[in-house]
């Protein structure tokens, strides 16, 4: 029988795919009742499926070659009808200091593929002789309907993330915003890598970032393939910054992270949206 969720859930990892507990996919199992578990070829998990809320979960793995594994998979099978579904990715992400601070969650307005670029010197841009920007524009209305859903959303704060954000001069508490996500395999930490995103960022026309993450660029492309793209939202949470505090090493500021923090507030921020559009 062939699944017609409303909302379809796509954290990146359990904590198969990383080391101690952080997991994307716990918070959304304290609350849902997931009462049906599916194997898909192509997919590195059993799909998850709520039949009263009629929300599906499906990990995609960490990176954006599995990501788009797996959603061109739930796309192109018979298991999942994703025609009337919002699809959702929802987990942490880096956090440029600038746009926001730790426990933050962004819901993004774009998505810009970091990994095809042009770098000469310590000059990055776009790569002039391709046709296609690697830019993906997401449907505003929708973004727009997805914050408005996380209105009355208490986000957590921690005093862990307190401490990092001191010694970065941040007194900021966790909010809601929008942004551009940028998406790569490379992680990277560091002022100077930081500053070649932006230089991609600004060939493309595009003022600034706000997270960073590594599969949202290959969910888009495979969504795009489908003719599904005006359907998704990304959800990223700041579980740590993408650079180090001014004067700061980051060799040491790479390990301050709030993971826990980054994915509990996704999760909130995720289900306000999902529960907004199952409605």
């Amino acid at each position: 029988m062939t699944l017609a969720p409303a909302v379809v859930v796509l954290p990146a990892f359990t904590n198969a795919e990383y080391t101690g507990d952080a997991s994307e996919v716990a918070p959304w199992r304290d609350r849902y009742d997931f009462d049906r578990r599916v194997s898909i070829p192509g997919c590195n998990h059993e799909l998850l499926y709520d039949g009263d809320a009629e929300l599906a979960l499906v990990p995609t793995g960490i990176g954006k070659s599995a990501a788009a594994t797996t959603v061109a998979t739930l796309a192109a099978g018979d298991t999942v009808d994703l025609t009337a579904a919002t699809i959702l990715s929802v987990g942490i992400a880096g956090c440029n200091p600038a746009a926001g601070t730790l426990g933050s969650v962004f819901v993004a307005n774009r998505v810009v593929d970091g990994d095809i670029k042009l770098r000469i010197g310590e000059t990055t841009s776009r790569m002039q002789w391709l046709v296609d920007d690697y830019v993906w524009q997401l449907d505003p209305d929708l973004v727009d309907r997805a914050v408005a859903a996380t209105e009355d959303v208490s986000l957590a704060d921690s005093a862990a993330a307190q401490e990092i954000r001191d010694s970065y001069d941040d007194s900021r508490s966790p909010t809601v915003d929008t942004g551009p996500t940028v998406c790569g395999d490379e992680v990277y930490h560091g002022t100077a890598t930081a500053g070649h995103v932006e230089q991609l960022c600004a060939s493309y026309g595009i003022d600034g970032f706000a997270t960073t993450e590594m599969e949202d660029a290959g969910t888009v492309t495979a969504l795009e393939r489908f003719g599904l793209l005006d359907q998704y939202l990304s959800i990223r949470a700041a579980s740590n910054f993408d650079r180090e505090p001014p004067g700061g090493n980051p060799t040491e500021s790479i390990e301050r992270d709030v993971f826990e923090l980054g994915t509990e507030n996704a999760a909130r921020v995720g289900h306000a949206v999902a529960q907004a559009f199952l409605g």
